[in-house]
């Protein structure tokens, strides 16, 4: 018995605890996870490789991840950048024919800053589309370390002004909603809090982070995370992503609120609804925990859903192979339908 189950004093702050139990985690999880670990030790890191090679890789299928899937219904488009001649690559998903979008999503890809791009992720943003009855619009933002900090951010803002001016005529919704995954969760977030002073009449109906990284000098839980190999991400992997990302800052740098928005003094803002998801078994989940509990003490609503077991990037996996993705992208979704306007 917990001994928190005998005492008569009562918590301000809950947590189900269960769910961060290694016993709650699926079998199927389990048997992704032990696979991962023993599959990941083939495939070469990005950073041995040089990150055009393995981004070139990865879309050939050349590495241990399976080649991406490319949906015909998806749709390339460019919107324009604050540089004169330089546009911003974006892929369009709208929901499959007879359901009507509500919104337009605007969705950050994940990849550490320095992988992936808007061509990737199809599938996710098809479920996306369909479950939550939006037009995703994913942004192809320049990664680093080739256009290194504040190249990426700024793309992610450009579009989401954009999108704000012209989604309406585009699309025939509004934009709404804002999220990603991982380094595009810190995106989503660091979008929101621009928005807040370059468009101060715009408000989101809801903002969706999974699994993001918001602290860039990293909270306990990377330091501590311990697998016998990498699932995906430990300290040393994501110490090549940042410096790659933030070359050359200083501690005290990284913790400013433009870098990790954990900073962000969150005072005076209207904050809009907020999703947070995270794994047991990822190196960021401090990351989600703590941002979640910061966002409610200021005021703000958060849903916050640990699905035990899972590694970083859950929600990329096939959902036989992976229920905890099909739990957290239904939530997600879920959330939108109820969130939009």
């Amino acid at each position: 018995m917990n001994i928190a189950d005998t005492m008569t004093l009562q918590s301000d702050l809950t947590i189900n605890v269960s769910k961060f139990q290694p016993e709650a985690a699926s079998d199927e999880v389990k048997n992704l996870n032990e696979y991962l670990m023993d599959t990941m030790k083939k495939d070469p890191k990005w950073y041995d490789v040089g990150a055009a090679k393995y981004r070139a890789m990865r879309a050939n299928g050349e590495t241990v991840f399976p080649q991406p899937i490319v949906l015909d219904r998806g749709r390339n488009i460019s919107m324009p950048s604050r540089e004169h001649g330089r546009d911003i690559p974006c892929r369009v998903m709208t929901p499959e024919s007879g359901v009507e979008a509500k919104a337009v999503f605007m969705h950050i890809h994940g990849g550490g800053f320095v992988l992936s791009s808007e061509k990737e992720f199809d599938t996710v943003l098809a479920k996306i589309a369909d479950l939550a009855h939006v037009v995703v619009v994913s942004v192809g933002y320049r990664l680093a370390p080739e256009n290194s900090f504040p190249a990426g951010p700024e793309d992610c803002f450009d579009a989401a002004e954009w999108l704000i001016d012209n989604a309406k005529d585009e699309f025939g919704v509004e934009l709404q909603f804002v999220g990603g995954e991982s380094a595009g969760g810190h995106l989503a977030l660091s979008t929101y809090f621009h928005l807040t002073t370059s468009r101060p009449t715009f408000h989101f109906s809801g903002l969706v982070l999974n699994y993001g990284v918001f602290d860039l000098s990293f909270l306990p839980q990377v330091h501590h995370f311990q697998k016998r190999d990498t699932l995906f991400l430990d300290k040393e992997v994501m110490e090549h992503y940042r410096d790659a990302f933030c070359p050359g800052m200083s501690v005290e740098q990284l913790r400013h609120p433009s870098v990790s928005p954990f900073y962000h003094g969150l005072q005076g803002l209207r904050l809009p609804p907020a999703i947070f998801t995270c794994g047991t078994e990822d190196c960021l989940l401090d990351d989600t925990v703590m941002m979640a509990a910061r966002w409610q003490i200021k005021g703000g609503t958060a849903v916050v859903r640990i699905l035990p077991g899972a590694p970083h990037a859950y929600t990329l996996f096939p959902w036989d192979k992976c229920p905890e993705a099909k739990e957290g992208i239904e939530a997600g979704c879920a959330f939108v339908r109820e969130m939009k306007k």
